[in-house]
C-alpha cells in the first residue's frame, strides 16, 4: 500500500488510502515576459529561480471516517509551515512542503467512508536521499555532484584556517573544535552559538558544489571536513 510521510508521520498511521497520480509535476523557471512593439515574440528575463510546485494526493478512508479524518487533520494543522515530505511513489527523493489549500471531503452514507484531495505547495527541489549521506575528508580531495544543479551543502569544518571549495575560499578565524556552515541558509554556527563573525568568504559568496567534480583544498590548521552535499534535481 502506498503512503506518504509528512513531518515525521506516515499516512498509513491514520488509515489513509491514497493515489499519487498527481505528484509528478516539475517546477519551472520563473521568467518575466515583456512584449516589445514591432518585435515578434516576448522578451524573456530570467529571475534565476524556480517557483513552488503543487502536488496533490487523492485520499480515501474506508471506515471510521470522522475519527480518522479528524485525527489526521489535527496532526496536519498543528505545526504550520514547511516540513519534509516523501512518499512511496518517489522513493529516492524527498521534498520540502506545506499544506497549500483548504480540504473539502466528500463523505459517504452514514459517514462511514469518505475521500478528499490534499494539496501541498512544495519548494522546487527534489532532494536526493543519497545527498543526505555524510562525506568525510581528512585532506584535500574531490567531491562529485551527480546532478545538473548547484548544491548548497552543510559543512562542518574542524580547526582554524582556510578551505578552498571550487572558486570560493572559506576562512575560519576562530574555532572551538569545529564550525558548522550552512550554505543554503548562509549561516555559520556551533550548536546554538552564532559564528558568522568568525567566517570570511572570498567574494562574499557561500560555496556551492557544481555539477561534476569539485576540488576541495585544505589549508594549514584545518584537520577535517564533514560534508552533507544536499544533491537535488527537478
Amino acid at each position: 500500500m502506498h503512503q506518504f510521510i509528512y513531518n515525521g508521520r506516515s499516512s498509513a498511521d491514520f488509515g489513509l488510502i491514497l493515489s499519487g497520480e498527481d505528484t509528478w509535476k516539475k517546477a519551472v523557471p520563473e521568467l518575466e515576459r515583456t512584449a516589445i512593439p514591432g518585435r515578434n515574440g516576448d522578451l524573456l528575463l530570467s529571475n534565476r529561480r524556480y517557483g513552488n510546485v503543487s502536488l496533490t494526493y487523492h485520499i480515501g478512508i474506508q471506515r471510521a471516517f470522522p475519527e480518522k479524518y479528524g485525527a489526521f487533520m489535527n496532526f496536519l494543522l498543528q505545526e504550520p509551515g514547511y516540513h519534509r515530505l516523501e512518499d512511496s511513489y518517489h522513493p529516492e527523493h524527498y521534498r520540502v512542503a506545506v499544506m497549500d489549500a483548504e480540504v473539502s471531503p466528500k463523505v459517504g452514507a452514514y459517514n462511514v467512508s469518505g475521500s478528499f484531495d490534499l494539496t501541498f505547495s512544495c519548494k522546487p527541489q527534489q532532494y536526493l536521499k543519497s545527498g543526505e549521506r555524510r562525506q568525510i575528508l581528512t585532506g584535500s580531495g574531490t567531491v562529485y555532484n551527480p546532478t545538473l544543479f548547484d548544491a548548497r551543502p552543510l559543512l562542518r569544518i574542524y580547526g582554524t584556517g582556510q578551505v578552498i571549495i571550487g572558486d570560493v575560499t572559506v576562512t575560519v578565524t576562530e574555532c572551538d573544535e569545529y564550525t558548522d556552515i550552512d550554505c543554503e541558509l548562509e549561516d555559520a554556527y556551533k550548536d546554538s552559538v552564532n559564528k558568522n563573525g568568525c567566517l570570511i568568504l572570498s567574494g562574499g559568496e557561500f560555496p556551492v558544489l557544481q555539477p561534476g567534480t569539485n576540488g576541495i583544498i585544505f589549508g594549514a590548521g584545518v584537520t577535517k571536513i564533514e560534508l552533507i552535499p544536499r544533491w537535488w534535481c527537478l
